[in-house]
This record gives C-alpha cells, structure tokens and sequence, in this order.
C-alpha cells in the first residue's frame, strides 16, 4: 500500500482538499479522480494545458473512462480551438475516436471571463487550476458543494457555447 495520501485518496469518501504543486502532481490527480470516475466529467479549459491534458496517462484514463459503460460523457468547453487543433491536441484526436462519448465546444465571447481551469468529475469531485497558466492546482474527491459551483457555471456557458468547426475538421 503506497504512503502517498494523493494515491490513496478515494471517490466520494476522502474530503481532503489537496495542493498540488507540479505538472506531475496535477496529472497524477487528475488521472486519479478519472480513474475513480462514473458517468461524466466536465472540462472548462482555456486551451486544455498540453502539460496536463495531452499527457499519455490522461488520454489513456479518459479513453477507460469512455470505454466504462454507453452512458459515461466528457463534455470540454474552451476558450482557444486553434491553439488545440494547431497541436493535434490528443484529446481533441480521442474525441474523433469517441465521438459519442466526448465532446467539444467553443466557451461563447459572452462569458465572463475566469482565470481558472477546471474539472468536474460526476457530481462529487473536482480537479482545479486556480490560474490557468501555472501549475499549482487542487483537487477534492468529496467536495460536492464546492463542485455544484462549478457545474452551475460549467452548465450555463455549455447552453451558450455551440460547436465549433475548428475543433470538428482536424484530420486523425
């Protein structure tokens, strides 16, 4: 059993709010909370951080995740399309792959804007980066009020937001 309370942190059970204070931590949390995940998770991103979401260990946990049962969904909002299809970002590629499961859309120029990036993982959990450009993030495996805050705005831009071309014409 590993000594590392962020490995052994548990879906809907561990109430810690975890720092995080590196790529590699954010990616081992995120990795973590996908894997413990049951039906949906909700990306609000300004360009999807290629340091943390097109990391082989991310991509192979959404595609798990995916794979877990029909119902299972990612819906991602972002801010930049070109920034991720100049990239070939890999989850946008993931997204051809699973496109009954994942989907993408364009955050709407109405929006207020944020300096944050987040997570919402079902209705329980969260993954945070309180300022988009650095790596310092949290994250909490049972914190569904705090979650709820973010699914209410994550929810209300999804409705204002529509497809955007730019991230349905890249090529596999």
């Amino acid at each position: 059993m590993s000594t590392d309370p962020l490995e052994n942190a548990i879906f809907r059970e561990t109430t810690t709010t975890f720092q995080l204070n590196s790529y590699p931590q954010d990616i081992q949390a995120l990795v973590r909370l996908i894997e413990q995940a049951t039906s949906e998770l909700n990306i609000y991103s300004h360009i999807l951080c290629p340091a943390i979401f097109n990391t082989a260990a991310v991509i192979e946990a959404c595609e798990k995740f995916c794979l877990k049962h029909h119902r299972t969904k990612i819906n991602i909002l972002v801010n930049d399309s070109q920034a991720i299809s100049r990239i070939s970002h890999r989850l946008l590629g993931l997204s051809h792959k699973l496109s009954s499961s994942i989907f993408f859309k364009k955050i709407s120029s109405d929006t207020p804007p944020r300096d944050d990036d987040f997570v919402c993982i079902d209705k329980s959990a969260y993954f945070q980066l309180p300022n988009h450009q650095h790596y310092n993030g949290i994250c909490n495996f049972a914190d569904a009020g705090h979650n709820a805050q973010f699914l209410s705005f994550f929810h209300d831009v999804w409705l204002r937001s529509e497809a955007d071309p730019e991230l349905r014409s890249v090529l596999l």
